[in-house]
């Protein structure tokens, strides 16, 4: 399937006088048809040079759209065969990471979701989790589980579990619509320092398949996090089962490093 611009309402309106480059509103129209599902998956698009011919834009503006929308992963480009949608649904993170939950991923990449708050709760938790956070014996925490929902499937499951003397109040708080991480910051002036986090190939038990609508069995990613105020006290623990096919682990290697932190090994 082939992308044909034979509809003028295909086309976008590009404003020549606009503080945006034209590259980017170029991405801009890219980017909203495909995550509107105008432009399916596979879709090939035309040439560099009829997209610059239909846009009346040099096809040196074209090709830099398109490498906007190849390092977003809504493009890929085969050689010798074309440009093409790529539409998959990908997470990715580092290792050595940002502090921030998925949803700053999802608003980052202008992808939609919502969120169903499945419990919501004040508790006396497990001695685990208890343990972890270097509870006193029967102090409370704030206990809530979400589901993250992406073109009407669900592809994260979390567990968040919050020391309850640090953010009196939360409860009341709105999760649907509400960041977790910025309402800690913003509203309970929490100043969060670190992080330890943990990934864990797994696979989906009865309860993290029917959440996830995947097969029991299915591979997911576990992730677990332990978030640190200044001062390395723990405040909150997280837990998350992320559907197996949407999440990716990268990470940059540079050689002069691993000189630097082996010297005499690497020649």
């Amino acid at each position: 399937q082939a992308l044909s611009f034979r509809r003028s309402n295909l086309l976008p309106k590009i404003d020549h006088s606009s503080h945006i480059p034209i590259n980017e509103q170029i991405a801009q129209w890219m980017r909203k048809n495909i995550l509107s599902n105008r432009w399916s998956q596979d879709l090939k698009l035309p040439s560099e040079d009829d997209l610059a011919a239909n846009l009346k834009v040099s096809r040196g503006t074209i090709r830099k759209a398109i490498e906007i929308l190849i390092d977003e992963r809504l493009l890929m480009r085969i050689h010798g065969k074309g440009t093409f949608v790529d539409n998959h649904l990908v997470f990715e993170q580092q290792p050595a990471g940002r502090i921030a939950g998925f949803s700053r991923d999802l608003i980052s990449r202008g992808i939609p979701f919502s969120t169903d708050v499945l419990l919501s709760k004040i508790i006396v938790p497990d001695t685990e989790v208890s343990d972890l956070l270097s509870l006193k014996p029967k102090q409370k925490i704030f206990h809530m589980k979400r589901l993250r929902i992406v073109r009407n499937n669900p592809v994260i499951f979390v567990e968040n579990h919050i020391v309850h003397d640090f953010c009196e109040g939360i409860a009341s708080i709105d999760f649907k619509t509400k960041q977790l991480y910025a309402t800690l910051e913003d509203e309970f002036k929490l100043k969060l320092d670190w992080a330890r986090r943990t990934y864990i190939a797994k696979i989906a038990d009865k309860n993290i398949a029917q959440l996830l609508k995947i097969k029991f069995g299915a591979p997911v990613m576990y992730l677990e996090e332990l978030y640190h105020l200044v001062g390395d006290r723990p405040v909150e623990l997280t837990r998350a089962w992320i559907n197996a096919e949407v999440f990716h682990i990268s990470t940059l290697i540079k050689r002069d490093d691993e000189k630097r932190d082996t010297p005499g090994i690497y020649r």
